[in-house]
């Protein structure tokens, strides 16, 4: 269920949120909100689920609508504690470090390629089907082996890098105040569901 899932989600920024001190939050933390904050930042899901559940359970629609009013509220009152923190600067911190690794692994790529292509040079120059060929050519075979295993690993840390990056992405776009305008909305909705759900079951009962 939609709802339950945004509340276990919301439940998990809240318990991050509470704990955030001296303005710090690690890069893992800080991308649960922001992946929190652009999965359900469009609202409509929501309400449209909401509408659902009110013509087939509306006391559980009840339970999770008084659910996402206490856990929104709590983001309200927490969410003070993210104001000094530097969303971009978290971001930048966490794509670096990939990065870094991907461009060490790939400087230390290069020499195999060198050896590979001036092996390779040389053997334009031999003359072909002679026993100084034959040598140099399997040279070039095992120096372009090496050369191919090193950049398996290379090739994996720049998806490694690709992907973290794009996570950081999350993370750089981040601002409290859009958390904050998101967990305000989320309470308006869920004080409106409560109120339509009051105002049902008075007509249903006159």
């Amino acid at each position: 269920m939609i709802i339950n899932i945004l509340l276990s989600r919301l439940k998990e920024v809240n318990d991050i949120i509470s704990t955030c001190s001296d303005s710090t939050i690690p890069f893992e933390q800080a991308n649960v909100i922001a992946r929190f904050y652009y999965d359900y930042q469009d609202t409509n899901t929501l309400i449209d689920e909401a509408e659902r559940l009110a013509t087939e359970d509306s006391e559980r629609l009840r339970e999770l609508a008084v659910s996402l009013k206490d856990e929104t509220a709590a983001l309200l009152n927490h969410i003070g504690r993210l104001d000094g923190v530097d969303f971009k600067q978290i971001a930048n911190a966490h794509s670096k470090q990939y990065y870094s690794k991907f461009q060490e692994e790939s400087e230390q790529l290069n020499p195999f390629w060198k050896r590979y292509s001036e092996l390779n040079n040389r053997l334009d120059y031999l003359p072909l089907g002679s026993k100084d060929y034959a040598e140099m050519e399997k040279e070039c075979e095992k120096a372009k082996a090496e050369h191919d295993t090193r950049q398996i690993e290379v090739k994996r840390l720049y998806a490694e890098y690709e992907k973290e990056n794009q996570q950081a992405g999350y993370v750089f776009s981040l601002k409290a105040s859009h958390l904050y305008a998101l967990a305000a909305k989320m309470n308006g909705i869920a004080e409106s569901i409560i109120n339509d759900l009051d105002r049902l079951e008075k007509g249903n009962g006159e």
